[in-house]
């Protein structure tokens, strides 16, 4: 008698195993790819947003040396200087506009840098202007370098993400089940 309600709890128990756990692996596949595509998207964002700030600082760089061998060649124009001053700005701009990457640059110093780097440039003694194209290349790599390393290389701490979301889903839903005992 004791194996014929044996059997029957296993029967049961299977016999709900197999209803419940199909719904297991559905949540848990949907969980897990939602995850992995979100951070895929993440990645892709900061990829792109990196790569627009180092096109933006390239620019700048090579319009303020075109704007000082033009100046030297006594063939600077307004149309020139208007233009370098609207793609020096516009650098500064879309470093502060990287809203998927605004945390590293500002941990970073990235604005501070390239500002540093431009400023001492522009305001630069004009005896010494080899020295100064020298000094302002090795800045201008310098940022550039740091800019590829960040963009290769994503900041600790992204995956938690996923566990600190799924422990409040469960901590959510047996709030819920909690409350309805």
């Amino acid at each position: 008698m004791d194996n014929a309600r044996l059997s029957h709890g296993l029967t049961v128990f299977l016999v709900c195993w197999s209803v419940v756990s199909p719904l297991i692996g559905i949540i848990v596949g949907h969980v897990l790819t939602r995850s992995w595509q979100l951070k895929q998207w993440e990645m892709e964002r900061r990829w792109q947003d990196y790569q627009s700030v180092m096109t933006a600082i390239a620019s700048a760089y090579m319009a303020i040396l075109r704007l000082d061998n033009a100046s030297a060649t006594q063939r600077l124009t307004q149309e020139l200087v208007e233009e370098v001053e609207s793609i020096k700005h516009d650098s500064f701009r879309v470093i502060r506009d990287r809203i998927a990457i605004a945390n590293e640059l500002e941990c970073a110093n990235i604005l501070g840098d390239w500002d540093a780097a431009v400023t001492n440039y522009e305001f630069r003694p004009k005896e010494d202007n080899e020295g100064a194209q020298k000094l302002f290349a090795r800045r201008f790599s310098g940022v550039n370098e740091q800019l590829v390393r960040m963009a290769r290389h994503p900041p600790p701490g992204r995956c938690k993400r996923f566990w600190r979301s799924l422990n409040w889903w469960i901590q959510y839903r047996w709030a819920k089940v909690c409350k309805r005992l």
